[in-house]
């Protein structure tokens, strides 16, 4: 039986092989059309920017036009699973879960947050070793979440 099924994918292959090859030999032209390279974009239309490349029939980037004028314009926050918030209120609890999170996310089981309060407009904390030593000193800010790295 598997004889029988190497031998027809032997032929299969052959024969699709032999089409290609018979096509290319009798149109070595439109063979070689495909690698030609694109030709110049068109200049871009009054009001178009012309950083980008002019609309072809799906849109700019690929996808379905979603209006008249050929471009994906949709609003990122509506599709995204995580709306963007202005002012995130992050309380002191918040920002150890997200110190936390962030050794978990690097495997590292053994280190532990500590030293948690509030300094001015932002929260503090550090990583210490399972010994207490301190590793790294860290600011948050509770409007936006960016951290800064203290010492």
């Amino acid at each position: 039986m598997k004889n029988v099924l190497l031998a027809a994918t032997l032929v299969a292959g052959g024969a699709l092989a032999g089409a290609t090859l018979t096509s290319t030999l009798a149109h070595p032209a439109a063979a070689a059309t495909p690698n030609a390279p694109p030709g110049p974009w068109a200049p871009p239309g009054p009001g178009a920017d012309p950083r980008l490349p002019p609309p072809g029939p799906w849109g700019q980037d690929g996808h379905a036009p979603f209006r008249p004028d050929m471009r994906d314009h949709h609003d990122d926050a509506a599709f995204s699973l995580f709306a963007h918030v202005d002012n995130k209120n992050l309380s002191a609890a918040d920002v150890r879960v997200i110190a936390q999170a962030a050794l978990l996310e690097h495997g590292n089981h053994s280190w532990t947050v500590t030293g948690i309060n509030p300094a001015g407009q932002n929260i503090d904390f550090s990583y210490a070793t399972p010994h207490g030593d301190i590793i790294a000193t860290f600011a948050i800010d509770p409007a936006t979440g960016h951290i800064h790295r203290i010492s």
